[in-house]
């Protein structure tokens, strides 16, 4: 697989062009393009507390158990196995889940690493964001697991994440990259971030980047909600959904997305 599209999560149609895509697969939807498969930020989902559990009790094999395979699968010397073996992880509910993430963010491969910060980014996985926003500084890092950070601290919402994403796009970056850091800042709403900014808004070339961080602002002064606070309200209203159409949904949206990464 090659990096050659774009990401981010779509909400409306009539957006998905505008707005960059991989911050929009960060919060849930479907992923339009992808750096390393048709789809690689189509797996963040929406981990939610309660969803994990149920995920959980839907499979025969204990926690523990799922784990202690997961343990030996990313031994293995295919970096494919690792990969499947950290979306197992995905909906599990267990202390050591995020601890096993974070260790893989220092895999030699690339499909690893960018497996292992998508679903720490869907899990909202606080306790990743200072190892995370480490890589985010380093030269080594590649562009697009950078862009995959971004995002991911975004969808965290921490504001620990804050300055390491601002110095990303006070870099020197394309306009997604842009595109993905204003909106990842607007998401974890810092006034930290309002002077830069301001700044994009008023001397970036892209239109499209300008008025995101236009976007952001608002979101930030609490006039525009952030993805999250849309994503919690929705979930409020659905609360009276019996847990097996819950659970259907889940398995059906997993399965479309994982035929659309083949």
């Amino acid at each position: 697989m090659t990096i050659t599209r774009n990401l981010f999560f779509v909400l409306a149609l009539g957006i998905a062009v505008a707005v960059p895509r991989l911050a929009f697969a960060q919060y849930g939807g479907q992923g339009l393009g992808s750096a390393l498969s048709s789809n690689p930020m189509s797996h963040q989902g929406q981990v939610k507390p309660g969803v994990d559990d149920m995920q959980a009790n839907a499979t025969t094999e204990t926690p523990f158990k799922i784990i202690k395979d997961v343990e030996l699968g990313l031994k293995d010397a295919d970096p494919t196995v690792r990969v499947t073996e950290l979306e197992k992880l995905r909906f599990l509910q267990d202390p050591k889940v995020n601890q096993l993430l974070t260790t893989s963010l220092s895999d030699p491969d690339v499909r690893v690493k960018i497996k292992a910060i998508d679903i720490l980014g869907a899990r909202e996985a606080n306790d990743a964001v200072p190892p995370m926003s480490t890589m985010l500084f380093l030269r080594s890092t590649e562009p697009i697991v950078k862009l995959h950070l971004v995002a991911a601290l975004g969808r965290i919402g921490d504001s620990q994440g804050t300055l390491p994403i601002m110095q990303y796009l006070g870099e020197d970056q394309d306009e997604r990259g842009r595109g993905t850091a204003v909106f990842a800042l607007g998401e974890i709403g810092s006034d930290k971030a309002v002077p830069l900014l301001n700044a994009v808004v008023a001397q970036d070339q892209s239109p499209m980047v300008r008025r995101l961080a236009k976007e952001a602002l608002q979101k930030v002064s609490g006039e525009m909600p952030t993805e999250r606070a849309k994503t919690i309200a929705a979930n409020t209203n659905k609360d009276n959904e019996p847990t097996d159409q819950k659970l259907a949904k889940l398995r059906e949206m997993d399965k479309k997305l994982s035929d659309e990464e083949r």
